[in-house]
């Protein structure tokens, strides 16, 4: 974009404004020192009532819309190249930002204001508010959202940024990319994978669904500890506000005994029960394992068996074994589960 001299240009179009007009347009739009200033706050200082700020304030608004369109001219012609690159509509927080930056995003909200053809969407429960060159284009954003949260239900998992651009959305991949930024129920997580805002895997909020998305992503058993560990550091990457509350071991330790999600699968460890891990104790394991089979099983068999639900020594679960009433050794060496 060309870098344009704001301060300079609001100047320009301020020189047929009588005083007091500029005075209450500069400190609504915070245009000397960033800080909007309300309708009441600037009537107690020129003694008049809030109204009486506000009529003055839209008729110098309409004033320069109506007489100073040439002098804006480099303003409607940047902010509008820039939009059509965002397929005719952004975000009013990332406009601000990309264009004014932290020094000039006063100057851009108000260029946006007081500049022909560029219309403010304002913020519904769908959308964050935007500002676009087409006004139709509302319909046009409702629409693409709507799909997009169709094929996310749909889904039920987060999809990639490339997954949701290959999706069949009659409109190009800059308006896409907006809406995507506009909506308010679909959100990035920290490995820039877009889902419902209520999902755990987008904004975890509960220490159990951290958990859980910490055992996904390392695909292995875990003891507690590793994960409280493993909790903590994933904090880090969360964007979201207030979600970022350190992990205790205890803590981690009770809610991984009470989510039926997690099953203990040796001393202090722990696996996802959808990885086909299944919850007892050894006993109940070895138990489970001859029942499914019509034949008796070796000693052999039951350990490669039973070591593919439990992390523990061989000795523990020939321990179970010989001790249990629920197994009887025959005169092989098999044994078989006695009813």
């Amino acid at each position: 974009m060309t870098t344009l001299n704001y301060s300079q240009i609001q100047k320009d179009v301020f020189q047929n404004l009588p005083l007091r007009t500029q005075d209450v347009l500069r400190r609504r739009f915070g245009l000397e020192d960033r800080k909007k200033e309300t309708l009441e706050a600037i009537g107690q200082s020129f003694h008049v009532t809030r109204e009486r700020v506000r009529q003055v304030e839209k008729v110098g608004l309409d004033k320069l819309r109506d007489r100073e369109s040439e002098k804006l001219s480099p303003v409607i012609k940047n902010f509008s190249n820039y939009l059509k690159k965002q397929g005719n509509l952004k975000r009013e927080d990332s406009i601000l930002e990309e264009i004014g930056g932290e020094q000039h995003r006063s100057y851009v909200r108000f260029f946006l204001v007081v500049a022909p053809n560029f219309y403010r969407v304002r913020e519904t429960k769908f959308f964050y508010p935007f500002w676009t060159l087409e006004p139709e284009k509302v319909t046009e954003v409702e629409e693409t959202l709507k799909l997009l949260l169709k094929y996310l239900e749909k889904r039920k998992s987060p999809l990639s940024l490339e997954e949701i651009l290959a999706l069949d959305i009659p409109q190009d991949k800059s308006f896409t990319l907006s809406c995507l930024e506009v909506a308010k129920r679909i959100e990035p997580n920290w490995q820039k994978f877009y889902g419902l805002t209520d999902w755990p895997e987008i904004s975890p909020r509960r220490l159990r669904d951290k958990m859980y998305l910490v055992f996904k992503e390392e695909e292995r058993p875990l003891h507690f500890s590793q994960v409280t560990n493993l909790v903590n550091e994933f904090n880090k990457k969360i964007t979201f506000p207030g979600l970022q509350r350190p992990a205790l071991v205890q803590t981690v330790h009770n809610e991984l005994i009470r989510d039926e999600r997690f099953v203990l699968v040796g001393r202090g460890i722990y696996a996802l029960s959808q990885w086909g891990y299944e919850p007892g104790t050894v006993k109940d394991v070895l138990i489970k394992i001859l029942s499914q089979n019509k034949e008796p099983l070796s000693r052999e068999e039951i350990i490669t068996k039973a070591l593919e639900q439990r992390m523990v020594e061989e000795t523990t679960i020939l321990l179970n074994l010989s001790r249990e009433k629920s197994f009887e050794r025959l005169l092989d060496g098999r044994y078989r589960l006695v009813l």
